[in-house]
């Protein structure tokens, strides 16, 4: 079985982007490290929550704390499990101010007191060594964000589909976004937008680089486990985020008309049969795909506020 901590093979990047040259770094001094602020924002995921900070404590890493913001709905709690882990030494919070993914992100960032914000989802897995070295890369000035690479994990067909779809985006900056910065630049460009649940993540990536930011890439990885994809729940998914779309392309008229474009499907498919081989597979994701384009385009023709392109 492949080792999903092993990053995923390297792929040419555009120059002049700030990316991150592939050679090995040194941990500053213990005198230097800045602080860095995990948040987290959950709902119902006490499992991958565990599986999270479980990969977090086992960071040789001092002087981390972990914010977990739980959603205002949920229904279990993680409390229980962060008391688990502060007995283990993880210096971690749980907050409960979580009205959305994004409002999540930056209520709890709000309450970070680290000089360095890296922010995970809660179904996500750190490989070793990642924290140090997005405080490194950060805390050495030679940059201000961080794209972190993720390898995708996945149960069944349609979790292989999304697995393959995933594996097409690395390298991607029209896709990936970053994850981890300087706490004082995302304070002064407002932090995630809580309007959003449409890609607030790009949202944040592209203001982030607007502002001139040094944006580099980790050599470390995130493991993001899929789960169980079904056809049904992804549609339900993609229909649910559509609802802030209009606001979305209102900002990023651009990169949303990139996003929404069938034409994308063609570029999926020349990559994902560079990739996989597997007419099936490579089939099955583009149906996927398709069922979450139709969804959206539902959905904000049910609402009557289909944005403009």
């Amino acid at each position: 079985m492949p080792n999903p901590y092993e990053p995923p093979p390297p792929v040419p990047r555009p120059s002049g982007l700030g990316t991150t040259p592939r050679r090995p770094w040194m941990i500053p001094s213990p005198a230097r490290r800045p602080l860095i602020s995990v948040v987290v924002p959950t709902r119902d995921s006490t499992p991958q929550v565990t599986r999270l900070l479980d990969s977090l404590v086992s960071q040789d890493c001092p002087g981390v704390e972990v914010l977990v913001n739980e959603d205002v709905r949920s229904r279990d709690s993680v409390r229980r499990v962060a008391l688990a882990f502060q007995e283990r030494g993880l210096d971690v919070r749980v907050l409960r101010d979580n009205p959305s993914r994004a409002a999540g992100r930056r209520r709890a960032a709000a309450q970070a007191s680290g000089a360095v914000v890296l922010h995970l989802d809660s179904d996500m897995t750190a490989s070793p060594g990642l924290l140090a070295e997005c405080r490194h890369l950060i805390d050495s000035q030679e940059f201000d964000a961080l794209v972190i690479p993720e390898v995708s994990v996945g149960e069944g067909f349609w979790g292989r589909c999304k697995v393959l779809e995933k594996r097409c985006y690395t390298g991607d900056q029209k896709v990936e976004a970053l994850r981890c910065l300087r706490r004082e630049l995302y304070d002064r460009i407002g932090g995630h937008d809580e309007a959003l649940v449409w890609a607030e993540d790009r949202d944040l990536d592209l203001r982030v680089r607007a502002t001139g930011a040094r944006v580099g890439t980790t050599t470390g990885v995130l493991v993001h486990d899929e789960g169980r994809t079904t056809l049904r729940g992804t549609m339900r998914k993609k229909a649910r985020y559509a609802r802030t779309a209009r606001s979305y392309a209102a900002k990023h008229p651009r990169d949303f008309a990139a996003q929404a474009s069938p034409a994308r499907l063609v570029g999926l498919a020349v990559r994902g049969w560079r990739i996989s081989r597997d007419p099936l597979l490579v089939g099955g994701m583009l149906l996927l795909k398709s069922c979450e384009f139709a969804a959206v385009a539902t959905a904000l023709l049910v609402s009557g506020r289909a944005p403009r392109r």
